[in-house]
């Protein structure tokens, strides 16, 4: 009994934790989008706001209740669990039963259709780099496509590559391999699982960021950005035969008419912004964060086990 109340109250606590966080990520987001920094750098942390209500949930959940209560928590066996927590434990495990539901279901839609699309397909003859993981489909795929989240490839449609230049069609595959290198498809699984209402267009703002930084990431000089801006017009007007799923990045995705008034007003000195995010920034606060941690972790745990025990009565 007492190993079934810690995880009832353990479970309890971390719902109610991932909705406060949740929510407050839902109401708060929008002010990143002030910030005066590259949009890689904003995708960035998009997506590290979109996934902290469960990073954190799950750490505090590990690193205080769990501990708070095997330490602090009498081992009676006449003493019972209230209702509350129990519908909230089971409220905890639908919502996990539901994100690993929506990743498997994502990942098997995704693969039963990639099978389809490789059918035929061969290596797209682009430079040493594209040969390897670029593949011209001949199946009536999308028009461009990163598929995959192990072992990521792009997809390339017989209709893109006749339609696009040699130019154009190699500045797109640039773009499709920098959201390769930032490894947006597995980004989006990640989303799957950590499901909450009102994400949807915090996920929007991160899907145009990601766009937007793939563009900065393949243009290197104002021809680039010309090309690039032509592809995107030139593969807008394809109709896709099948929706690529939810694990996918096309090229064609958010703002097409924003994209392409950014990059022909492409300007180097205007891709440098004020304010420049570098990792060395965030190495202080993270480790006066831990000191504190580590100082007051003792009575940390006294005030989670007083919390739980409010929680159980």
């Amino acid at each position: 009994m007492f190993a079934l109340r810690g995880i009832a109250v353990s479970l309890a606590f971390f719902v109610l934790l991932y909705c406060l966080l949740s929510t407050l990520v839902a109401a708060a987001w929008r002010s990143l989008k002030w910030l005066r920094v590259t949009e890689q750098n904003l995708a960035t942390l998009l997506f590290s706001l979109r996934v902290l209500p469960l990073l954190a949930s799950v750490v505090i959940t590990f690193a205080f209740v769990v501990p708070s209560f095997q330490l602090l928590e009498p081992r009676s066996i006449d003493e019972g669990t209230g209702t509350l927590p129990l519908v909230l434990g089971v409220c905890a495990l639908l919502l996990i039963a539901s994100g690993c539901f929506r990743v498997i279901a994502a990942q098997t839609t995704t693969s039963r259709l990639v099978a389809r699309w490789l059918e035929g397909a061969r290596p797209l003859p682009q430079g040493h780099t594209s040969q390897t993981l670029a593949f011209r489909a001949r199946r009536q795929a999308p028009p461009l496509t990163l598929v995959g989240v192990r072992h990521p490839k792009v997809l390339v449609s017989e209709s893109t590559v006749a339609l696009l230049s040699p130019a154009e069609l190699q500045i797109a595959l640039k773009h499709e391999l920098a959201h390769m290198r930032s490894r947006d498809n597995l980004k989006k699984l990640v989303f799957r699982f950590c499901p909450f209402p009102g994400m949807a267009r915090l996920e929007s703002a991160w899907s145009q960021a990601a766009e937007l930084a793939a563009d900065d990431a393949a243009v290197a000089n104002l021809a680039d950005a010309v090309d690039l801006a032509a592809a995107l017009l030139k593969l807008s007007r394809l109709v896709p035969v099948e929706v690529p799923p939810a694990c996918t990045v096309g090229f064609v995705t958010g703002s097409i008419s924003a994209r392409v008034a950014r990059l022909l007003a492409w300007d180097k000195a205007g891709k440098t912004p004020s304010a420049q995010i570098q990792p060395w920034f965030v190495a202080p606060p993270i480790l006066f964060a831990l000191s504190c941690l580590v100082a007051t972790y003792v009575p940390a745990l006294a005030l989670t086990h007083e919390v739980t025990e409010w929680l159980v009565r």
